[in-house]
């Protein structure tokens, strides 16, 4: 019985031994799986669960015009942070934030009394919004450098430029149909967690590479932005107009120079404007041409042989029955040649000759100007206008659309259209961007003018434009625009604009309008004016016309494009995209050589096509302290000619090389 004990017993210690053996086997065994096979992956999970990565505002790319003036640039900025947790005194902590960053107490203490274990306090803060948060030594507070956006030039280029958001998304113009292209990679910093997974962000996290946007070379030439921009202005504020719209375009290849609207925004506070502002409505909104569409109608007479330059109408005295209809002209005429009925532009004589055409030739020559297709210009959400098709046309709107109603066309077709018969009758795809390059200034896209279709004839083109002289020329409705020295083709327009709560055209709202190219035989600029709502007699003449004039006076020097005393000769460079003159501020008026300003010993002098010699000499002799601003001839100044030289301290004096 002892023996049969003992050997239970010794059974029993075999059985507990092989159990502690094979227990210690299989602990060995996935000990040597979780340390040496599967380290690796268990480290990665580890890392995982204990840190986190944080996305920051990426570098955008830079935004230049085409002689690299920078518009749009990312800066580095700090911005905010605090764990709330870590700060002794809530109370203390948000009245001292505060203070610092001149903000609402309530607002501050609601972001560190949120349920998050990290909080932004307020992102893209300046220096000294940082130095005053540092004086206070508040523990649990720190900074990030993050990417922010800045526009330079302030309001200049505002609507085409756009702007972006605090996640740096581009939001409007530019900068939102671009987005792609300028936005850089994803910045991110590296955070720690702690056991409940929550962010713990220290100063010791590692800041990753940041890889940086493309960058855009546009079209737009700053220094033309600058003078368009000012005399946009000038013509709203004197109009005491509502708004304003100002295109500077190159004919021969549908490059746009400048871009305006008024009023204007700073995307670098665009909160504080409205969405009306932000808008592009150069390429969003639509209006009534008036009677600048008379051209385009005058084109398709032309090209389709039912109307000769010098043919006679009877424009019935000022006032013309079509059935239950009247149709006025501002003063009364009798007999006009068809030059005439567009010099002095008669309603009546242009309603007669469309009388001429058929519906379906006029519809077709409208749509080979572009109007009711989009231009196809690189900016977001453009308008297509309205241009109903034929078949729809009641018998009145044929004789409406010849002189600019029952049609609606945007800004840029307008102006794009008036290029057409600029250029010999290439209607031509308007861009703003040259080229998009890389962080290193390698072309990865460019861009090159592109002909959409042959609106009408070289022939027609050129007779046309022949006309259009006439308009600016003494007795025609745009004399305000015209130049000494210069051939101007241009057109006036006043449209009537439709009342919304009536439904029919207002007597009172009108959109005044010129548009124009320079020099009429070999057209360098096209330039459109539009004053929206201009009070008193807004008449395209008088409140368009004046811009236009002021706009190209300055533009042609700097170009190199000097109009001369007598007759129309040019003296014109070789090549206007060499120029490369930047104001540091305001872009100053200056006279064209053989301008009105008398040059007085007491007074300013003109300098303009000067060398820098001669001014130095006319300086010299008027004790007068000079600025002087690039190389070549004198292309703008100020103060401007005739000014009396007391209380002037310094004239500024900017030129430019002769090609």
């Amino acid at each position: 019985m002892k023996e049969r004990q003992e050997e239970w017993i010794r059974l029993r210690l075999i059985i507990v031994f092989l159990s502690f053996v094979m227990l210690l086997s299989i602990a060995g065994v996935r000990a040597y799986q979780l340390q040496i096979l599967k380290q690796t992956e268990y480290f990665r999970r580890a890392a995982c669960q204990n840190t986190l990565t944080v996305d920051l505002q990426p570098s955008r790319g830079v935004i230049s015009d085409r002689h690299g003036h920078e518009l749009a640039v990312s800066i580095e900025v700090d911005s905010a942070y605090a764990h709330p947790w870590q700060l002794e005194n809530l109370q203390d902590a948000a009245k001292r934030l505060s203070g610092a960053l001149q903000c609402r107490y309530d607002a501050m203490m609601k972001k560190l009394t949120a349920s998050s274990r990290f909080v932004w306090i307020q992102r893209g803060i300046t220096p000294a919004e940082r130095k005053r948060i540092e004086d206070n030594h508040l523990t649990g507070v720190g900074f990030i450098p993050e990417s922010k956006r800045c526009y330079p030039h302030r309001e200049i280029a505002g609507q085409l430029l756009g702007f972006v958001n605090i996640d740096g998304k581009g939001l409007e113009g530019l900068e939102a149909i671009y987005d792609r292209q300028l936005k850089g990679g994803v910045r991110q910093i590296i955070a720690n967690r702690d056991a409940y997974g929550r962010m713990l962000l220290t100063s010791s996290s590692i800041p990753l590479g940041i890889p940086q946007g493309n960058n855009l070379t546009l079209t737009l030439d700053l220094t033309i932005q600058y003078v368009l921009e000012k005399e946009l202005k000038k013509a709203v504020e004197a109009a005491k107009a509502k708004g304003g719209i100002g295109i500077v375009m190159d004919p021969k290849t549908g490059e746009v120079l400048a871009l305006a609207l008024q009023p204007s925004f700073n995307p670098n506070n665009f909160r504080t404007s409205s969405p009306h502002q932000w808008r592009n409505r150069a390429v969003t909104d639509c209006f009534d041409p008036g009677s600048t569409f008379k051209v385009f109608f005058a084109a398709a007479a032309l090209e389709q042989g039912v109307i000769a330059p010098d043919d006679m109408i009877d424009c019935e005295n000022g006032v013309y029955r079509v059935g239950r209809r009247t149709i006025h002209d501002v003063h009364k005429y009798d007999l006009l040649s068809f030059r005439e009925i567009i010099k002095y532009s008669s309603n009546i004589g242009v309603t007669k000759v469309s009388e001429r055409m058929s519906a379906e030739d006029l519809y077709t020559y409208i749509r080979a100007f572009g109007f009711g297709e989009q231009t196809g210009v690189d900016l977001p959400t453009e308008s297509s206008g309205l241009v109903r098709h034929y078949k729809a046309w009641r018998e009145i709107d044929q004789r409406n659309i010849c002189f600019g109603q029952s049609i609606s066309v945007t800004a840029l077709q307008l102006i794009n259209g008036l290029c057409a018969i600029a250029n010999g009758g290439y209607l031509m795809r308007p861009y703003i961007v040259k080229a998009v390059l890389d962080e290193h200034g390698d072309c990865i896209k460019e861009f090159h003018p592109a002909v959409v279709r042959k609106a009408m004839s070289e022939e027609t083109a050129r007779i046309l434009t022949d006309i259009m002289i006439e308009v600016v020329a003494e007795g025609g409705t745009g004399t305000r625009a015209a130049i000494p020295g210069l051939e101007v083709a241009g057109k006036t327009g006043t449209a009537q604009k439709v009342d919304p709560e009536t439904g029919t055209y207002s007597m009172r709202k009108v959109v005044g309008s010129f548009i124009g190219f320079v020099p009429a035989r070999s057209p360098r600029l096209a330039v459109l004016i539009a004053i929206d709502e201009p009070c008193g007699r807004g008449f395209g003449g008088t409140v368009a016309a004046p811009a236009f004039k002021a706009v190209v006076e300055q533009v042609l020097p700097y170009l190199n494009i000097i109009p001369q005393e007598q007759g129309t000769t040019l003296l014109t460079s070789a090549d206007a995209g060499a120029a490369d003159v930047l104001p540091s501020g305001e872009v100053f008026e200056t006279q064209v050589n053989g301008g009105a300003v008398p040059e007085q010993a007491d007074s300013v002098p003109d300098f303009s096509g000067l060398s820098m010699r001669r001014v130095l000499t006319m300086a010299r002799e008027r004790s007068l302290s000079l600025q002087i601003e690039g190389t070549g001839k004198a292309v703008l100044q100020e103060p401007k000619p005739g000014t009396p030289l007391t209380g002037v301290s310094v004239c500024r004096v900017v030129f430019h090389p002769v090609q």
